[in-house]
């Protein structure tokens, strides 16, 4: 059988592309674990456009929303007087759902320097 041979170069290309897929996974990982606060740590994150940034946040503060939203019921369910904080937090997380919406036509428009963002989103896009 014929082996290939891989020249030095495409040796590293070979290994960048695939520790560009591993931190690519993580920081999907990340977003699909809701952890928001997180993402700018990710290098991949950090070489996205600002309209791509705010998307991700997005994403992850939804997937963040959905967990919380059924341990909600489940609490409340169980025990409604202790769901009283984590449906703050819900509230809390849906204002920012729709502020990173409005984001995202701001941005287009170029108007988002001229809107106050959150402290929780600031440093993030």
């Amino acid at each position: 059988m014929r082996e290939e041979i891989l020249r030095p170069k495409e040796v590293k290309e070979k290994e960048k592309d695939e520790n560009e897929k591993s931190v690519e996974g993580s920081l999907v990982e990340e977003i699909e674990a809701g952890e928001w606060t997180r993402l700018n740590r990710f290098e991949t994150y950090n070489r996205r456009s600002r309209q791509g940034k705010i998307i991700a946040v997005y994403q992850a503060v939804s997937n963040r929303l959905n967990q919380l939203v059924q341990l909600y019921y489940e609490m409340v369910r169980n025990s409604p007087e202790k769901a009283v904080r984590l449906l703050k937090e819900i509230k809390r997380l849906r204002f920012l759902q729709g502020f990173l919406l409005d984001c995202l036509t701001w941005e287009e428009r170029g108007e988002l320097e001229d809107h106050e963002i959150p402290l929780e989103l600031e440093g993030l896009f």
